[in-house]
């Protein structure tokens, strides 16, 4: 009789998972750990609801696939284009994360300046203080982070554009194989937000930039530019899990989570 209640149990509850409404979340790759910590959160709060957070497709690949319905929200890290919201596509900002400039743990580095960074991107400056080989690694010119490096001062900008062009340097395509890239490599030099440093329990050393250690909150007008923007994107065919969803990572439990792991919520 045990044996025939602990049979059925499992039969209920193996049955109850395999019901469960999945709810797939895809986009860019810095707000993956984000949405994820917030999804066991809202899983716990509705143990019928999957949620499933697709590996990175970046903004306008999370967008474009929210809009053809093969996903059912996205996340992006910068606001719509006129053409995402004629489509249907509507954002809300729900926390911001600082861009750290950032090396391998091994690196012997704490500190770097905009003056540096220059003539490191650009060659000029080809060793770190210890004598450890400076490795960039770069992001698409297309990338928000790239955009956010260039405004630092004219001479970053050109020196990136540069870099773009100099054969060897490591590209990385997204945000994690960056993330991983600048662990595994000794010298490495690039940006890597907080918040994804944070949930994804990156093993990289954040360096001071002109002096200051980036910090969530930070009211200063370099801090202002120097940050990501995280976009929770919808449409009007968004189904009621969805939209559960949505508003409940403006809730305070969400909130209490993204502030725990370097992001400051919007709500």
């Amino acid at each position: 009789m045990k044996l025939t209640k602990a049979l059925s149990f499992a039969v209920i509850f193996m049955s109850g998972v395999a019901n469960a409404e999945t709810l797939r979340i895809g986009g860019t790759g810095v707000a993956l750990g984000s949405i994820s910590l917030v999804g066991a959160a809202f899983e716990a709060r509705n143990p019928d609801v999957s949620v499933d957070v697709l590996p990175s497709l970046g903004s306008s690949g999370g967008i474009k696939a929210l809009v053809a319905g093969a996903i059912d929200l996205s996340v992006s890290s910068r606001a719509l284009k006129p053409a995402e919201a004629e489509k249907g596509a509507q954002a809300e900002r729900y926390a911001t994360t600082p861009l750290a400039i950032v090396t391998s743990s091994k690196t012997n580095a704490e500190a770097v300046t905009t003056e540096q960074l220059a003539q490191m991107y650009s060659g000029e400056l080809a060793h770190w203080p210890s004598g450890q080989l400076v490795r960039v690694v770069l992001r698409p010119a297309s990338e928000t982070d790239t955009r956010i490096l260039s405004s630092l001062s004219g001479a970053v900008s050109q020196a990136i554009k540069a870099a773009q062009e100099r054969p060897g340097l490591i590209s990385a395509m997204n945000d994690q194989e960056n993330a991983e890239t600048l662990e595994n490599l000794e010298g490495s030099l690039g940006a890597v937000a907080l918040g994804q440093i944070a949930t994804e329990k990156r093993q990289l050393k954040v360096l001071r930039l002109n002096g200051v250690l980036p910090k969530p909150g930070d009211p200063s007008a370099q801090a202002g530019v120097f940050r990501r923007d995280l976009y929770i994107v919808k449409t009007q065919a968004t189904s009621g899990t969805a939209a559960r969803f949505y508003d409940f990572l403006f809730s305070d439990e969400a909130a209490s989570i993204l502030a725990a792991h370097d992001h400051t919520p919007v709500n």
